[in-house]
């Protein structure tokens, strides 16, 4: 199988969205009440010996609307709350068929019910909340903010916010800008004082 082909054959079947060379299927979509599965797709090796490629990603709604509304992301793109590993899979005749990308298909469904358990989720949004993390910052820095303001945590944000009105990044990657801090502090008060209830116990 072309790469042509495995991106017809997953085309057919879900809705797709390319991003320079890459594609991504979005296998669950937004309007699920349970969350976003989305998988970036690859084929790799020799036409003897193909590899599939694929990354799962996933969201859940509260997450997809606070990031909205805090950092308002262009055309409504909101980073996802969780990417898995990548999965690799060589197939025994060397050659891929429409039944290994089925497989690769379930794999990320199998996935998604692992993730969207409330404690991965509270353990996911823990690490970020703390930086306890081994994850590039535009992977958790947004997410930190996300659960500071889940938290009520309204004096770790307006210490940010002062330190960015001090000409200080304290190593906040490029695209995070002052303006996050600005919108989220009032958000937190009202998690804080009871107003808003945070959707998940961390």
């Amino acid at each position: 199988m072309k790469k042509a082909e495995m991106i017809k054959y997953l085309k057919s079947k879900y809705k797709a969205e390319k991003f320079g060379s890459d594609w991504e299927f979005t296998l669950k979509d937004s309007d699920s009440d349970e969350g976003e599965l989305a998988v970036m797709v690859g084929l790799s090796g020799t036409p003897q010996r193909q590899l599939l490629l694929a990354l799962p990603s996933m969201n859940v709604p509260w997450h997809r609307k606070l990031y909205l509304e805090l950092f308002q992301g262009k055309d409504g793109f909101v980073r996802p709350f969780s990417v898995g590993k990548q999965y690799h899979y060589y197939s025994d005749s060397g050659i891929l068929e429409e039944e290994h990308i089925d497989m690769m298909i379930d794999y990320c469904f199998e996935w998604f019910k692992e993730q969207i358990q409330p404690d991965v989720i509270a353990a996911n949004i823990t690490q970020c909340y703390e930086k306890n993390v081994c994850l590039p910052p535009a992977r958790w820095q947004f997410t930190h903010i996300i659960a500071c303001v889940l938290k009520g945590d309204v004096e770790k944000l307006q210490s940010y916010l002062d330190a960015f009105k001090r000409g200080d990044r304290m190593e906040f990657i490029p695209i995070i800008q002052q303006e996050y801090f600005e919108r989220a502090i009032p958000l937190a008060e009202k998690y804080r004082s009871g107003e808003l209830v945070s959707p998940v116990d961390f």
